[in-house]
């Protein structure tokens, strides 16, 4: 018989591991307030502005309107200009405001950087302009405009506003109570005591009217400030359930409209050719890791066969791109039951999964090395017993610091291997902070979403945008050919693991390295 295992926010665990298993929750429920990319909500872009390559860092507000931080560094020639402008999607660069400026930073040669007002929630793109010897070009980088954050005032200040508040009520009751009493009198006359009783009738009808006012005020503050909170970004939930046919078991998204649309009512698209990019990670060793890409089965459904990974409490994210351009990662979590464990024939005879799916099982976390030390600089993972991956990392990581993540695969002989596309781009890098607070998947291009950034330029343009066939190409690899490259920053310190994807003579390979991420205070 078929069985089914629905997983909501809640979830089963065996006795034993009950308390570790609340642990992991609270961890979890902390990570929920997030864009796309769980808990890393800036954006990073490498690519070319025309004639000129470029490397974008887009710091979103956390409230909006906000401003957002953008910094373009050019990696290559000479720009005598750059400039920056926000667009939403539902009104391209017609309805956008003009460009600002970009400031050279002070003591660079090579890096610009820009404060935009996002004014609306929802897609954005940012169009970055240069300027130079070379000519002009324009960069188009993709991003969420969403409220993450609802501010709040100091109590000293509250207490401040307060009480200047209740000094200019009082002093406009007796400016009323003033202009009753003596505005019509000459000059040298004191007002009798009906002047006086009239003043005190007024200055009491006064007070009953400002009071009404600000209770008006009050309430209508109040519901802005609801409408607000309502809109504040929170990753969506899904339902997961594992569904188990004879010796085959699949997992199965249930997409609820009332939640996923919440922020985007737009439909779905491809990005890289698929609807769905999943990710699987066991808790807490992170030691068996899957890259699937379900399928749909209804308007709301979707299922992907599952690969032979061992049985445990997995953290499930699923990385969606809506029409509009707008990205989020789906967030839930599904127990796999050791009773319907898959093997390699079963996958080939029953279910059929997608020919990009891929998983790594093995390496308990704080052991990813099988040839280096955490303190080398260059790590080495065997992705086999003829090729190994070296992660020539900088020294050393700290949280929000622009850094290149670049790693060098090398095959049978010692040479550099070549490597072949993997679903249009070089490579994929997924990152996740141990405690599972940020979770982020990265392109050679950075963290964009391809889909996104066509469809902004196919709207701009004036024609149907389709998901692209990604070409392969090296210069996307960093500026080094021999060299797979993801710009990033590490938004938090502590203790991540980092799984590495790329595809050697048609075959997916993962390299597993951990990091430690030194904290700026």
């Amino acid at each position: 018989m078929p069985m089914i295992l629905s997983v909501h926010l809640c979830f089963s665990v065996s006795a034993g591991a009950r308390s570790r298993a609340k642990t992991l929750l609270m961890l979890w429920l902390s990570s929920l307030v997030a864009m796309a990319h769980v808990g890393s909500p800036n954006v990073f872009y490498e690519g070319e502005a025309g004639p000129y390559p470029v490397r974008v860092i887009i710091r979103p507000p956390g409230v909006v309107p906000g401003l957002a931080e953008i910094h373009v560094r050019i990696l290559a020639g000479e720009a005598g200009q750059v400039s920056v402008l926000p667009v939403h999607w539902e009104v391209g660069t017609k309805g956008a405001p003009p460009a600002d400026q970009a400031k050279l930073v002070s003591g660079e040669t090579n890096l610009f950087s820009a404060e935009l007002w996002l004014m609306d929630f929802g897609a954005y793109s940012v169009f970055v302009n240069v300027e130079g010897a070379k000519g002009r070009g324009t960069a188009v980088v993709p991003l969420n405009s969403v409220a993450t954050q609802r501010l709040t005032m100091s109590r000293w200040f509250g207490s401040g506003l307060l009480g200047a508040g209740i000094l200019l009520f009082l002093l406009l009751l007796t400016i009323v109570g003033a202009a009753v009493r003596e505005s019509v009198l000459a000059p040298g006359l004191e007002p009798d005591r009906r002047r006086r009783w009239r003043a005190i009738v007024m200055m009491a009808g006064a007070c009953v009217c400002l009071t009404l006012a600000l209770a008006v005020l009050g309430r209508w503050w109040n519901r802005v400030d609801a409408r607000f909170q309502r809109r504040l970004y929170q990753s969506v939930e899904v339902k997961t359930a594992i569904r188990a046919e004879g010796n085959t078991r699949a997992l199965q998204l249930t997409l609820e409209p009332s939640k996923w649309t919440r922020h985007d009512a737009t439909t779905l698209v491809p990005d890289h050719g698929k609807l769905i990019h999943l990710f699987l990670m066991r808790e807490p060793d992170l030691d068996s890791f899957a890259h699937l890409h379900p399928v749909r089965i209804d308007s709301s459904k979707f299922e992907t066969p599952l690969p032979p990974i061992p049985a445990g409490l997995y953290n499930v994210y699923a990385d969606v791109t809506h029409e509009s351009g707008f990205t989020q990662t789906l967030i839930s979590r599904v127990t796999i039951p050791e009773s319907t464990a898959n093997s390699e024939a079963a996958l080939t005879t029953e279910l059929r999964s997608d020919p990009d799916d891929s998983w790594h099982v093995g390496t308990r976390y704080g052991s990813p090395s099988r040839e280096s030390s955490l303190s080398e600089r260059t790590v080495r993972y065997a992705l086999d017993r003829a090729h190994i991956m070296a992660w020539e990392r900088e020294q050393p990581l700290v949280e929000n610091r622009e850094t290149m993540l670049r790693f060098v695969v090398t095959g049978p002989n010692g040479g550099v291997a070549s490597l072949e596309s993997y679903m249009g781009m070089a490579g994929h890098a997924i990152i996740r902070h141990q405690d599972g607070s940020v979770f982020t998947h990265l392109h050679p291009r950075g963290s964009i979403s391809m889909a996104s950034q066509q469809r902004f330029l196919a709207r701009e343009e004036g024609r149907v945008s389709s998901d692209p066939a990604w070409d392969f190409d090296d210069k996307f690899c960093g500026r080094d050919p021999n060299a797979l490259s993801f710009p990033y920053a590490f938004p938090r310190a502590g203790s991540y693991r980092i799984w590495v994807q790329m595809k050697v003579n048609g075959k997916v390979m993962t390299g597993v390295f951990d990091a430690e991420v030194e904290s700026t205070k």
